[in-house]
């Protein structure tokens, strides 16, 4: 027994007559007087006694119209919900993002899109230090790496590059490391699971060891640890150069330079709901006020 054809005889009924459920559903009579009788040879028994002004059920056709036509209706009203989440967006809305990424710009975002679409709820994580594992309960994964991704079923696509620098207390300046290989003989603030500065040198990838007795994972605390003279800090370019304008950070100037981050973003498939497409949509349409900070 097909659901379709379930479905039209129950209409069928309700509309009294096969003339009335064409016009209902837009369908020719010869159409729906086959399908009921596609639906009456799958059962094995006869539904209805037709005559040219009504249809009479049988017993088995009654029997057959009480117990699923409440079934056909609450199938009808799932399928409007569902069917709604494609016309306006809602429900929940779960990103995961790096701490250090431009929190200020990001809220304002979030904020916007929200107020944009009051019927979307929105659970935002972030994260610190290293590439996260990807998790199936989050619709948007935005990441800082500077490795190529590992290879997933995921799609990923990159956004920008986040240029990086050196730093260290104007007040320890005289103390810096002036060549790269001194670096891993310095103190140096490091985030979790940090171990190594990767830097271009010409045409390769020179990676130096790093180490230190301050790990911290909210970049604003390393920071902060830096000026007081705790180490060198790996930052981006863009949250480190008010501090060198007002001389609480000096760089420090190798001539191989530490690899940029690049901001991907990943997520599950290519038919994204509508709310997730519209926040990419939304997000990427700003991208701008991103690169204004780099």
């Amino acid at each position: 027994m097909e659901l379709d054809n379930l479905a039209l005889f129950i209409e069928t009924i309700n509309q009294g007559s096969i003339t009335k459920a064409a016009e209902k559903l837009n369908k020719p009579k010869s159409t729906i007087s086959r399908q009921l009788s596609v639906l009456e040879q799958q059962i094995g028994v006869k539904l209805m006694e037709r005559t040219t002004r009504r249809l009479e059920l049988t017993e088995a056709g009654q029997a057959l119209y009480s117990r699923s036509a409440p079934y056909i209706e609450e199938l009808k009203e799932i399928g409007e919900e569902v069917n709604a989440f494609a016309r306006e967006p809602k429900g929940m809305l779960r990103i995961l993002w790096p701490q250090e990424l431009f929190t200020e710009t990001m809220s304002e975002l979030i904020t916007e899109f929200l107020q944009a679409y009051p019927q979307v709820q929105f659970c935002g994580t972030q994260y610190n230090g290293v590439t996260p594992n990807l998790q199936n309960d989050i619709d948007i994964h935005f990441v800082l790496h500077q490795h190529a991704l590992p290879d997933s079923d995921w799609i990923a696509r990159s956004l920008m590059s986040i240029p990086q620098g050196l730093y260290i207390a104007a007040h320890c300046a005289k103390k810096a490391p002036i060549q790269l290989k001194e670096l891993s003989q310095s103190p140096c603030i490091l985030q979790g699971g940090e171990h190594q500065w990767l830097f271009r040198n010409q045409d390769s990838i020179d990676a130096i060891d790093v180490s230190g007795r301050l790990t911290l994972n909210s970049p604003d605390m390393r920071l902060q640890a830096a000026i007081r003279g705790l180490g060198i800090v790996r930052l981006p370019v863009y949250v480190a150069e008010p501090y060198i304008r007002r001389g609480a950070l000096a760089p420090l100037t190798f001539k191989e330079k530490p690899l940029a981050d690049q901001l991907s973003v990943i997520y599950k498939s290519r038919q994204l709901p509508l709310k997730t497409r519209l926040f990419l949509e939304h997000f990427q349409g700003h991208l701008g006020r991103l690169y204004s900070q780099v």
